[in-house]
């Protein structure tokens, strides 16, 4: 089941699947390879880039709101990219009762207060630390994310050559490095 984003990325199913296909089966450097063990370690995997490479993006499903109404923000919650109530882009403001056009966040409750009330859409920055597997992943960065998964997946097993390890440990922070200089200064809006 593919789960399409956008041309920019890619979602950690899709790349569950094709690590799946390209690095498991007979003859291949994990020759049984469960898909439960690739999405664990593609998770931790995320975990490992977010904050600093993965910039994993998020779009909470589209809720009614009602004005002046306290709503939680999802866990993973790190930033908010956009809020979009009824088609009308809204702005941040510090005022604990957001005017119309407005919203406040309470950080420190992690809860948004919208001051227009319609369908919401809440777009925002994920700490990666997820059990979606519809989380939207740069495609800049999916080499480096199989890396790091296939690293992960022989370290976690015995009689791993040491010397195999060693190789894909460069490999991974290699790719990782680039990743990141790829992503910089990638604006995905």
């Amino acid at each position: 089941m593919s789960s399409h984003i956008s041309n920019a990325f890619i979602s950690l199913n899709d790349i569950v699947n094709n690590f799946l296909i390209s690095y498991t089966g007979p003859g291949k450097l994990i020759p049984d390879g469960k898909r439960t063990e690739v999405i664990f370690h593609a998770r931790r995997c995320l975990q490992e880039f977010a904050y600093e490479t993965l910039k994993s993006k998020f779009d909470t499903t589209p809720a009614a709101v009602v004005t002046g109404t306290t709503y939680d923000l999802p866990s993973d919650f790190v930033a908010i990219v956009q809020v979009d109530v009824s088609g009308t882009i809204l702005v941040e403001t510090k005022n604990e009762t957001p005017d119309p056009g407005e919203y406040y966040i309470n950080y420190t409750n992690k809860t948004i207060k919208y001051g227009t009330a319609g369908n919401a859409t809440l777009t925002y920055l994920s700490n990666a630390l997820t059990t979606s597997e519809s989380a939207a992943i740069p495609k800049l960065a999916e080499e480096a994310l199989y890396a790091c998964i296939i690293y992960a997946v022989l370290a976690n097993r015995e009689n791993t050559r040491p010397d195999v390890l060693q190789r894909l440990l460069i490999e991974k922070t290699d790719k990782l490095d680039k990743a990141k200089s790829r992503l910089v200064f990638t604006n995905f809006d």
